[in-house]
């Protein structure tokens, strides 16, 4: 049987395709995450990232806690690492190279996107009601802890 890509529920394939041929700059999503988000959202910023990231999350198929892996680099949204895993809790390690160029206080509101990524295609493999929180200790120790 022939494995799909997990993003095609995500993005039309062709767009995929094209995308990760390219080789573009990155200032444009450090804007997104860093003003356009956060001008448009305001205080409510945190919940509706983590509310739409587990609605992009639900839609990636994975089939083990090491399924997201890839599909958060190939979206650029940094490396994965599992630290510990247990039947009810999963934690992750994430970093990127712009993580250093941004605030606490600004990585601990955008990363509620991927912390909601994570808990959705953890529920989806799962099928158990999962959350997700993040954990910083500096820029340098950022987890993911996905429990259900």
């Amino acid at each position: 049987m022939k494995e799909t890509d997990q993003l095609f529920a995500l993005l039309p394939q062709e767009s995929i395709a094209y995308a990760e041929r390219m080789n573009m700059p990155y200032l444009g999503y450090h804007l997104f995450r860093e003003t356009l988000t956060n001008t448009l959202l305001g205080d409510s910023e945190s919940p509706i990232l983590y509310w739409l990231g587990k609605d992009i999350g639900v839609k990636i198929p994975i089939q083990s806690s090491a399924g997201i892996v890839l599909p958060f680099m190939r979206l650029g949204l940094g490396q994965l690492d599992i630290m510990e895993e247990s039947e009810l809790q999963i934690q992750y390690k994430l970093s990127h190279a712009i993580f250093h160029y941004m605030t606490d206080q600004r990585l601990s509101r955008a990363l509620s996107l991927e912390c909601g990524i994570i808990a959705g295609a953890i529920e989806r493999w799962r099928g158990k009601e999962t959350t997700a929180q993040l954990l910083m200790e500096g820029k340098g120790d950022i987890r993911i802890v996905a429990s259900h």
